[in-house]
């Protein structure tokens, strides 16, 4: 009896590539209102449960500020899905600040994050 067992290389699944982009005004002209923005450049295989920005911003002393905003320990602007190439756009909270890090974010269906580079808005 001869017994033959084949071994299958599985491609790893590709993850989402995202370009976080500059922010800019409400339009509605809204104090204190940002836009965050950004740009899905790849969705990948790997289906994403959540994404959006990450941002870290100094509200007159009263935050601590982070120059490398996480999930984890930052507040979040959450996008609409589904998840699809190209720009896109969400008006985040009223953020009347002068100092703020982001960065675009997704989280995928395995709880791995990948994140858009680190963007600092700062006027003095």
């Amino acid at each position: 009896m001869i017994i033959s067992l084949s071994c299958t290389d599985h491609a790893l699944p590709e993850k989402t590539e995202l370009r976080t982009l500059q922010i800019t005004s409400n339009p509605n002209q809204l104090k204190c209102s940002i836009v965050f923005a950004l740009d899905v450049v790849k969705t990948g295989t790997l289906p994403v449960k959540e994404y959006g920005a990450v941002y870290s911003a100094n509200f007159d002393g009263h935050a601590p500020l982070t120059e490398t905003p996480t999930v984890a320990n930052n507040l979040k602007v959450i996008f609409d899905m589904p998840l699809t190439t190209g720009s896109k756009q969400k008006i985040g909270p009223q953020l009347c600040t002068n100092n703020i890090y982001y960065r675009a974010y997704a989280i995928h269906i395995d709880d791995s994050v990948v994140y858009g580079e680190i963007i600092h808005f700062r006027i003095d």
